[in-house]
Formats: structure tokens, sequence, C-alpha cells
């Protein structure tokens, strides 16, 4: 896993939802979505419950080596990390 990474949650109450990856403590990876889990109170998960995906956002690791990263930032590259993976999903259903 790298910094900026999309990530899916597969076990507990946040369960569907994703995130990028903003830090690493210890065995656990530091999720934040923005919005509900901003920056500065990041979620702590276990790697074994977590999805990865190939999308890595240069950005978010830019601005994480920076100490720069802002919450409008993540917010605005997961919601486009989302809508392209979206629209792959429909091109291959044919719709």
């Amino acid at each position: 896993m790298e910094l900026g990474q999309l990530i899916k949650s597969l076990a507990g109450r946040d369960k569907g939802k994703h995130y990028l990856v903003v830090g690493f403590e210890g065995r656990r990876v530091l999720l934040s979505d923005g919005q509900f889990r901003p920056v500065n109170r990041p979620k702590r998960k276990n790697v074994k419950h977590l999805q990865p995906y190939r999308c890595i956002s240069p950005e978010i690791q830019a601005e994480a080596q920076n100490n720069a990263l802002r919450d409008t930032t993540i917010r605005n590259v997961l919601n486009s990390l989302l809508a392209a993976g979206n629209g792959q999903k429909n091109k291959e259903n044919g719709s």
C-alpha cells in the first residue's frame, strides 16, 4: 500500500466505504475521506480488512510529503477516482 492509494473497507462499521491512504502507523493504515474522517482524525484500519485498488494519486503523495494535506483535496481526488471507476464499470456492462 502507498500514500494516496484508493482503498475500500471490507469489515467493520464502515464496510463498503472508500478512503485514501494518508499515512501508516505500525501494522495499521491511516485512512481519510475528507468529510467524515478528516486528515486530523484519520481512520486506523488493519491491512487485512482493506481492499486496495491500483489507483494512486500523485497529488495526495506530494501534499502528504509536504505536510500540506487538506480535506478538500482528499474529497476532490476521492470523488474523481470513484467517478472514473463508475464510468469504467458502466462501459463494461454495455451501458
